[in-house]
């Protein structure tokens, strides 16, 4: 078993040995802590079990980046399933987010960029699977990404355990013995995302042209209202007169959810705010100002979609009277 910590190491520079430690063990990747010059607690242990690598990560809130400046220097052709143990992740890949909480799982492809984000401590048990290991066991391998499996009932709960006890007790096999587990473990996530799709198959149907006009009006009641600090999922679903399930399968047409289709036109307004030579108010203020109540959990969720903090992106975009984009996307500013 391969291990880093930085335990050993000053806690001025523990988050510099953690971006080494992460680029080392499993990819060319941008860690982004939030607290600068802080000491930053984690530990990386990571065994084979044939083809796969598993890794259990425990570390500090940060945000872990892979982008095509990563993809370019250090192309790689796998997969990462990681499960959450502890704490709460957000998984960013193509035009779909999703939260995972403890026992669930999700799954990235190292070849597309991504982004994870933590808001707290947390610990993820991390797979790196050949992509010919596991896609070939799919029917759409390209809906496998960002989306949150396994659970609490069901094959997902058991390929999560199963998943969990890979590095409790120690002893993992070599040989034979661990090539088949590893294809084992890979029937085990294929059948979870098929019981997963088999979940939205069983959902009540939705015509097209419906779901069409509820994501129109939805979209344009949210942005007459995006200052509104009630706004919400609940809100909404309320006042159309749908359930938030109902809700969420009318926006799973569009690759996003309702929450995250809110969240990025309230970063964007934000960074139009910033991004204005005249707005001199405070960064709380703009944040205030579009919905956010939690000024640091703003930051930090600023910092995952742009690249920076919103003082940075302001002196950067601002301070020299660039304009930002306005609800086109959300670009970086690195």
């Amino acid at each position: 078993m391969k291990s880093w910590s930085t335990e050993a190491v000053a806690a001025p520079e523990q988050f510099a040995y953690w971006r080494e430690v992460v680029c080392e063990a499993f990819a060319a990747l941008d860690p982004r802590s939030a607290e600068r010059g802080a000491g930053f607690a984690s530990r990386v242990d990571m065994e084979g079990i044939g083809a796969i690598n598993v890794a259990r990560i425990r570390a500090e809130a940060h945000t872990v980046v892979r982008d095509f400046s990563q993809i370019r220097r250090d192309p790689q052709d796998r997969l990462f399933v990681n499960l959450q143990v502890a704490g709460q992740g957000i998984v960013r890949q193509g035009h779909r987010e999703t939260r995972v909480t403890p026992g669930a799982f999700s799954i990235v492809d190292t070849a597309r960029p991504y982004t994870l984000h933590f808001d707290e401590r947390f610990e993820v048990l991390s797979l790196r699977v050949p992509r010919e290991l596991l896609l070939p066991r799919v029917s759409e391998p390209r809906a496998l990404f960002a989306r949150t499996l396994g659970g609490p009932a069901g094959i997902g709960r058991a390929t999560s355990g199963f998943m969990q006890s890979l590095m409790e007790g120690g002893g993992l096999p070599a040989g034979p013995a661990a090539e088949r587990l590893a294809v084992l473990l890979c029937e085990l996530v294929a059948e979870s995302a098929r019981a997963a799709d088999a979940g939205v198959a069983a959902a009540p149907p939705m015509r097209d042209a419906h779901r069409q006009l509820l994501v129109r009006r939805v979209k344009a009641h949210v942005l007459e209202a995006l200052d509104s600090p009630e706004l919400d999922v609940p809100s909404i679903a309320r006042r159309f007169g749908v359930s938030v399930r109902y809700l969420h399968l009318a926006f799973a047409h569009e690759g996003s959810t309702p929450a995250a289709w809110i969240r990025a036109q309230r970063m964007a307004r934000c960074a139009q705010d910033l991004a204005n030579p005249a707005d001199r108010r405070p960064v709380s203020a703009i944040a205030l100002r579009w919905g956010f109540q939690d000024i640091p959990h703003f930051t930090r969720t600023f910092g995952a979609a742009f690249g920076c903090t919103p003082s940075a992106y302001r002196q950067r975009h601002g301070g020299h009277g660039r304009g930002a984009a306005r609800g086109a996307g959300l670009r970086g500013c690195i």
